[in-house]
């Protein structure tokens, strides 16, 4: 199984980024698909996150927001459609950043897969972003969306050892 980390692939226009947790599927599958929960974890560290919608299902959307706790950049608002829906197992859509009016901002999408494993006793948690050509694939990496993948799973990953009782939201 790969070590958990960051691997960008310019070959094949990729950024997979990999996660292990001592929670089991059911929890992290819980933290992707429920909008309070992912308000918690997801974007990078300092930034916070406002889920505007959440239809986990093939054709469904998730719009959302993510902008600097300490309001020194504008707000990066996204949308994905979901393409591929295996309860526990898949997520994959189609992302792209919108504008104000929640419309595509016309720097193309990526379709994204995020995959959940059992892992002994806790959970592998994959994710893979596919971008058109080597020059969007660039963009990504100058924009740092790897690092910001990673600390969101870092994040996750807080969230997921918070106990129980402990969780202001609930799988």
């Amino acid at each position: 199984m790969p070590e958990d980390g960051i691997v960008i692939d310019r070959s094949r226009n990729t950024i997979r980024i990999s996660r292990s947790y001592a929670a089991n599927v059911d929890r992290a599958w819980w933290a992707w698909t429920d909008a309070e929960a992912i308000t918690k974890w997801w974007g990078p560290a300092g930034w916070a996150a406002t889920v505007y919608e959440m239809d986990v299902r093939p054709g469904g959307r998730w719009r959302f927001q993510i902008a600097p706790e300490d309001g020194s950049t504008e707000p990066v608002r996204g949308i994905a459609t979901y393409r591929r829906v295996v309860p526990r197992a898949e997520l994959a859509y189609e992302d792209s950043f919108a504008d104000e009016a929640w419309q595509p901002d016309g720097t193309g999408t990526f379709p994204t897969a995020v995959t959940f494993s059992s892992d002994g006793t806790g959970c592998r948690v994959e994710v893979e972003a596919s971008f058109p050509d080597g020059q969007a694939l660039r963009r990504a990496v100058e924009l740092r969306m790897a690092e910001g993948y990673a600390e969101a799973l870092d994040r996750l990953g807080d969230l997921l050892e918070t106990p129980m009782e402990t969780r202001s939201c609930r799988p």
